[in-house]
């Protein structure tokens, strides 16, 4: 492709709540594509993330952690991105949760293409747009044109299906629908904080179990269109967290999302357009944890269920100004929290609430001059318990000519208390109803330039400052955890990437990431924040087969633990093999993970024993897609 082909390919919607080119979104702009998720042999959401400037996970052995530009609290949850599908928010309303794992809510096969918005964006989202809005867009019927199934075998008896359908028909009707089902046992895991004979000697056996189910259906006519997904996943916990028995099967935890919405989008023909999307959800988390042996395990069950309306709408003002605003409404008519031992049965904690949320934003895009734009965005939000919150942006973006962007950001963003962190209490917790939002102001500078066609060079400067960042500390008083309003933070970094797409499948990324990332009340590097980030991937058809070969690896520097130890650097490698339509009918895929067998662990939180948390050595997976 030459080099206007390339540049109009990247269109996001996230950034501006309407199509733009990359180089138009006041933000920086990230897109992973369907042809790279599959020839790389992606398995989940947090495997395509931790491969963009500025992003790396972690993994408890429960639940995967998204870290942005230095900042990922180990058990935090993720509330600090907006996750999107298709443009509808899916973090749930107890712990405002994004799942990023195998728990994300469709199978990775059916993503069409990632679209990250780096920086705050709580002027068009509010809460959550932190660091990032991550919108995952689905492919449509008429893609998969047809029936497609899949199955895969991988490392630690995992085994998995999907049968897709997907069909446009003759009335304009597109229609997908997609089930996945997936059964792992998991690995035998060594922990040493529990190497004794009463606790099998540090060895977690048969625990490590992963099983869960997808459902995806999408349905679109003219102007209307239709989305309902839910997903179920039940994990099991090696890691004797919370002070749970040591390798006992009880242990585990289920988690459930079921989102539906219903949308009208409609443009006009003077450019203007107008849309209103009704949804709602529910999340649903039971987890057992097993306190003594003779006894069932103690339950805490969560159930959150809302209902919500969003409305945009945009405009053109004479030739210079492009107008865009909207209003949502979310009504959180249950959020239930209650831990409990079954028998003999004790409470140790009810809570049922239920909470609104109101929102209204407007951007305005002005053309100053014909290589310069100005944005200039706002919204206010009000929230049941704290009040109003503001979220202002500005941004101006020079394109002197079609090959070089340059952009100057500043903003600030709020992300409100969660259900969970206001009001959870049991014999180890305590709520504190008088939580206030925690703000981040940015500053940000971004520089971006095509040379040739081929190669896109990339640098990205910038600062951040976190207030009223809430923590979770033990309170001496009375030895019970409790969230305050304690942190400061200051951040600052750069990230420098080079893209190389040399066309005939052959394409390359490289990026490198530094950042310093200090916590002021404690006056000491944030915890699980790596100094520098490397990741690097490749692509090229090997010559005369018909196979795409896929390389990526990524670096990672030290991070500092909660206990103010360090877990090491290390080199994650993985390379797969692509051979599309074999047979005609057949794709077939074989990708080995951490090649080179490194050996490195994640910090966790403090309701573990370990400090750290040794991630998966070498391992494979080999999958089958047959088209209809």
């Amino acid at each position: 492709m030459d080099l206007e082909q390339l540049m109009k390919i990247e269109i996001v919607v996230a950034g501006s709540k309407r199509a733009q080119q990359t180089r138009d979104v006041p933000s920086f702009v990230s897109v992973v594509t369907a042809a790279e998720i599959r020839e790389h042999g992606y398995r989940t959401l947090g495997d395509v993330l931790r491969t963009l400037p500025g992003f790396y996970v972690s993994n408890d052995r429960n639940y995967s952690y998204i870290g942005v530009r230095g900042f990922s609290r180990p058990g935090d949850w993720n509330s600090r991105i907006l996750l999107l599908l298709n443009g509808l928010r899916t973090n749930e309303s107890v712990y405002d949760l994004a799942y990023v794992g195998e728990e994300f809510s469709v199978d990775v096969d059916l993503i069409d293409r990632v679209e990250v918005i780096r920086g705050p964006s709580s002027a068009l989202y509010g809460s959550n747009a932190f660091f990032a809005v991550i919108n995952v867009v689905t492919r449509s019927g008429s893609s998969l044109a047809g029936t497609e199934l899949s199955t895969s075998a991988a490392s630690f008896g995992t085994y998995s299906g999907r049968a897709s359908y997907g069909h446009t028909f003759a009335n304009d009707l597109d229609l997908l629908a997609s089930a996945t089902y997936s059964d792992g046992k998991g690995r035998d895991l060594y922990y040493s904080e529990f190497d004794a004979p009463l606790t099998n000697n540090g060895v977690a056996s048969g625990v490590d179990r992963e099983i869960f189910h997808k459902l995806l259906v999408t349905a679109s006519k003219g102007d209307f269109s239709l989305q309902a997904n839910t997903v179920s996943r039940e994990k099991g916990l090696p890691t004797g967290s919370f002070a749970t028995i040591f390798n006992d099967k009880r242990t585990r935890t289920t988690d459930e999302l079921s989102l539906a919405s219903v949308s009208f989008n409609h443009a006009f023909s003077d450019g203007a357009s107008f849309s209103t999307r009704l949804h709602t959800g529910r999340y649903a988390y039971d987890g057992e944890y097993a306190y003594y042996p003779n006894l069932p395990p103690n339950k805490d069950l969560v159930v959150g269920e809302w209902v919500g309306l969003d409305v945009d709408a945009a405009r053109k003002l004479g030739s210079r100004q492009f107008l865009t605003f909207g209003a949502e409404f979310r009504d959180n008519f249950r959020q239930f929290m209650k831990n409990f031992d079954p028998e003999p049965y004790v409470v140790y904690s009810e809570m049922r609430n239920k909470s609104t949320h109101e929102g209204v934003f407007a951007q305005d895009e002005i053309k100053l001059a014909d290589p310069l734009m100005l944005y200039a965005g706002a919204r206010l939000d009000h929230y049941e318990g704290f009040g109003f919150a503001t979220s202002p942006r500005l941004a101006l973006i020079y394109t002197p000519t079609p090959t070089t962007t340059l952009k100057v950001l500043a903003g600030r963003a709020f992300r409100a208390p969660n259900e969970y962190e206001q009001h959870f209490e049991n014999f180890q917790y305590k709520a504190n109803p008088s939580l206030k939002p925690e703000h981040i102001e940015t500053f940000e500078v971004i520089a971006q330039h095509f040379i040739g066609g081929v190669v896109q060079v990339s640098a990205s400067a910038f600062t951040n400052r976190l207030t009223d960042l809430m923590n979770q500390h033990l309170d001496p008083a009375d030895g019970l955890y409790v969230f305050e309003n304690l942190g400061e933070i200051h951040s600052r970094g750069l990230e420098l990437g080079l893209g190389v797409n040399r066309g005939h499948g052959i394409a390359g990324q490289f990026s490198y990431s530094f950042q310093r990332t200090d916590d002021l009340a404690t006056d000491t590097e944030l915890t699980n924040s790596p100094g520098h980030l490397v990741q690097a991937e490749l692509r090229s058809p090997i010559l005369g087969s018909g196979v795409i070969a896929g390389l990526d690896a990524q670096y990672m520097s030290a991070r500092r633990t909660l206990a103010g130890n360090a877990a090491g650097s290390h080199v994650l490698t993985n390379f797969s093999l692509f051979a599309p339509q074999r047979l005609g009918r057949f794709d077939l895929s074989a990708t080995l993970y951490n090649i080179f067998g490194s050996l490195y662990g994640d910090p966790v939180n403090d309701g573990l024993a370990q400090d750290t948390i040794q991630q998966d050595g070498r391992s494979f997976r080999v999958r089958s897609t047959f088209h209809y």
